[in-house]
C-alpha cells in the first residue's frame, strides 16, 4: 500500500453498493480515520456492477481458495493474484466473444470469434 518510491500511501478501493449502512455516518468516520482506504460506491440504479463484482470474487473462491487450506494472508494474496491472472490474460470469457479480457482492454479482440447465444436472443421454436 505505501510506493517505494515515494513512500505515499495507495488507498486500497472498497467498492459497495449504496444500501443505508455504506452511507452511515460511522461508516465515514471508519474510513475517514484509515487513509490506506478509500471508499467507492457504485452509481445508483446499477444493481448490475455490484454483481459482476460479486460474481467475480464467487468464482474465485470456488476455482481457487476452497480447493485447498490456505494458512495466512500473504499466501491468500498469491492464489488471488495468480487466479486474477489468469482470469484476464488464459481464459476466453464468453460473455466477450471468447476473447480474454486482455485482449479486449489492448483492442486486440478478434470479433469473428463466435459467440455462443443467450437464450433471451433465440428465436423461439
Amino acid at each position: 500500500m505505501t510506493d517505494p518510491a515515494t513512500g505515499q500511501i495507495r488507498p486500497v478501493m472498497v467498492v459497495t453498493d449504496n444500501g443505508p449502512a455504506f452511507k452511515s455516518i460511522a461508516f465515514a468516520r471508519f474510513f475517514a480515520a484509515h487513509p490506506e482506504l478509500k471508499h467507492v460506491r457504485t452509481r445508483k440504479k446499477s444493481p448490475h456492477t455490484y454483481g459482476v463484482r460479486a460474481r467475480a470474487f464467487g468464482s474465485l473462491k470456488y476455482e481457487r481458495l476452497y480447493r485447498e487450506e490456505i494458512p495466512d494472508g500473504p499466501t491468500l494474496a498469491l492464489h488471488a493474484h495468480a487466479y486474477r491472472a489468469e482470469f484476464n490474460t488464459q481464459r476466453p470469457h464468453e460473455g466477450i466473444a471468447m476473447n480474454r479480457p486482455i485482449e479486449v482492454y489492448l483492442g486486440q479482440a478478434d470479433p469473428t470469434t463466435p459467440s455462443f447465444p443467450r437464450p433471451e436472443t433465440l428465436p423461439p421454436s
